[in-house]
């Protein structure tokens, strides 16, 4: 199988459509080699990520966490833990590659969790933390008129897994807070149904430019624009790229 069949034969897992294969895809064409290095993806839901990092770099050494585990754990050592709570995680391995694949809006105190992470994260290591994005032209429109966003009902049940609501700019302080610096944020592209909204997307990027360049509170233009691209319009999901930062 070439690579872009094996890109194509990414299983969705417990996320949008395209997430699984845009962390793989930075993997691929990054400069981290992950030959005998350990990974952890945290939470890790079904295994599902674990089983495709291990099919495109099967020399790695996988863990995962969760508060509760898949019954085959396959190649991979799991343990079961509250990702929230205020223990470490009973890991003697320092990883090089930590995920989380959809799980930052799963937990009510999203900092302990943060921080339980840096601790486990080695000083070179990379953090890849996927959230749903709030800032589509779709999602937009549906909060305007519904008060709701797409992955979100307007009445949560008190046993939905995921229910946290966490924009980027809130997502970026607790990451920040908890030991992190970010060096990329990428949009997940969309299906081309997304495109429909053009129409709705044109004004608001433009009134999105006007507001960053007379707001001068915050980060200079240049980084506002980054943050927020015009992808950002048509996308479901992102990944935040991270390293730790420096320890005061």
């Amino acid at each position: 199988m070439d690579l872009e069949a094996k890109l194509d034969a990414i299983p969705r897992g417990n996320t949008c459509p395209g997430v699984n294969r845009a962390v793989i895809e930075f993997l691929l064409t990054g400069d981290k080699d992950l030959t005998d290095e350990a990974v952890l993806d945290a939470p890790c839901g079904q295994g599902e990520f674990l089983d495709v990092l291990k099919s495109f770099f099967p020399e790695c050494r996988t863990y995962g966490a969760d508060i509760v585990l898949p019954k085959d754990h396959g190649d991979h050592d799991l343990i079961q833990t509250d990702l929230a709570d205020e223990k470490p995680l009973a890991f003697a391995e320092k990883f090089s590659l930590i995920t989380s694949i959809s799980g930052v809006m799963e937990f009510d105190n999203t900092l302990n969790y943060l921080r339980k992470v840096r601790e486990r994260m080695a000083e070179s290591g990379l953090f890849i933390v996927t959230n749903d994005n709030l800032v589509s032209a779709r999602d937009r429109c549906l909060y305007l008129f519904t008060g709701r966003f797409r992955q979100y009902p307007i009445y949560v049940e008190d046993d939905a897994p995921t229910w946290k609501i966490l924009p980027l700019q809130n997502l970026l302080r607790v990451l920040h807070d908890s030991g992190f610096k970010e060096i990329e944020i990428r949009y997940v592209r969309g299906k081309w149904t997304e495109w429909l909204w053009l129409p709705i997307a044109l004004p608001i990027y433009l009134t999105q430019a006007l507001s960053f360049a007379i707001n001068k509170k915050g980060p200079p233009y240049k980084e506002k624009a980054k943050r927020y691209p015009f992808a950002s319009l048509f996308s479901r999901h992102y990944l935040i790229i991270c390293r730790p930062s420096e320890r005061t």
